[in-house]
């Protein structure tokens, strides 16, 4: 295969502040944003950027800490989905044209020089996950009465993709997942248990134990361990909290800040350094991150009532000056640094052509 060609498909803008650094990019006609993820200490985007006659490319865009960008014009295929290699290469699924039938296939992002077009596999449709010693894990939840979860174990040898494997998780299903310390871990509501399980790359249960679920509907596992403090995400009586698991499984309900409105939606948290996480959410009213250490709520970013984004411990206000943003991702750059996608919401005569990506350190 070669390498992808260079391309310039935006105009874009820096903006400086005490909030971090902002990169705006503008398509000439509409952009779509369909991935991102981390790059070493840079972002990876992936949107289709659109022509005025309806046809599009997929456009790979790199952002820095300082706002610069790159971009590259992906040569044949659409739906991509980003991932990393055990070794924290980056790869993409896509699915090239094909008359008959939608094969996936799986490759690199960049250095394809040497690589052989693979054969394509039927599409997997869950979410990557990370990675362990020699697998990158994507994990799926059918939401079908006694459906098991599903497991996407791609695996390299020697830094080479060399198979995918497709596995069933014993049940139940709809299991919050993890990769921490390299291992699997599932979290399952199980009654008024929780059901926490480690698991390998093939699905075989290595681990298990119950935790008195003391009522709390689970949202997102921060961390998790059989040896070590498991930190879980929830929300009750109107406030965000955490549940703190112990090795011996005893557990402590820790409130980290007062907030009425319902989650509706949580994402997986993204490890920017040791025991932090940025935790992504929507509520009926808006949108936001927060970030914890352990047990400690450093910041809470939300857009209620705001253009931009008012943390909620300081009150400071990040300023974006567009109604009703949409976080398409978040991701690490570098240990204690994040990186923010947004897309203005375009209203039913419209079509979005801007998307924004903030870069922001921890205090």
């Amino acid at each position: 295969m070669k390498n992808l060609d260079k391309v310039a498909p935006y105009t874009s803008s820096v903006a400086q502040g005490d909030w971090g650094t902002m990169t705006t990019l503008l398509a000439e006609t509409a952009i779509s944003a369909k991935d991102s993820i981390s790059f070493a200490d840079k972002t990876l985007l992936a949107n289709y950027v659109y022509k005025k006659n309806g046809t599009y490319k997929l456009i790979y865009t790199t952002v820095a800490m300082d706002g610069s960008i790159e971009n590259y014009a992906e040569d044949d295929g659409i739906l991509p989905t980003l991932f990393l290699s055990p070794d924290q290469e980056n790869y993409v699924s896509v699915i090239p044209y094909h008359p008959d039938k939608e094969l996936e296939i799986s490759i690199p992002v960049f250095h394809r020089d040497g690589v052989e077009l693979p054969k394509g596999n039927r599409p997997f449709t869950g979410n990557f996950i990370g990675t362990t010693d020699s697998y990158s894990i994507f994990h799926d939840v059918p939401f079908e009465d006694n459906k098991p979860d599903k497991i996407l174990a791609i695996e390299f040898i020697n830094g080479k993709l060399k198979k995918k494997h497709n596995v069933k998780i014993p049940l139940p299903a709809n299991n919050r997942i993890a990769i921490c310390d390299k291992t699997i871990h599932l979290l399952a509501n199980d009654g008024s248990i929780l059901l926490h399980r480690e698991i390998d790359e093939k699905g075989n249960v290595l681990r298990s134990r119950e935790i008195d679920a003391n009522d709390i509907d689970v949202l997102q596992i921060l961390s998790s361990s059989f040896d070590k403090d498991s930190y879980l995400l929830a929300q009750d009586n109107d406030k965000i909290i955490l549940e703190k698991i112990d090795a011996a499984g005893a557990s402590e309900i820790i409130a980290l800040v007062d907030f009425a409105d319902p989650l509706f939606n949580t994402w997986q948290p993204v490890d920017i350094a040791d025991d932090t996480f940025v935790t992504r959410f929507n509520t009926e009213f808006g949108n936001g991150w927060l970030t914890t250490k352990n047990d400690e709520l450093l910041e809470i970013f939300y857009s209620k009532g705001e253009q931009g984004y008012r943390n909620l411990l300081t009150n400071a206000l990040l300023p974006i000056p567009r109604d009703k943003l949409i976080i398409s991702s978040i991701n690490k750059t570098t240990e204690h640094a994040y990186a923010v996608v947004f897309y203005p919401m375009a209203d039913d005569t419209a079509e979005n052509a801007e998307l924004i990506v903030l870069n922001r350190r921890l205090p």
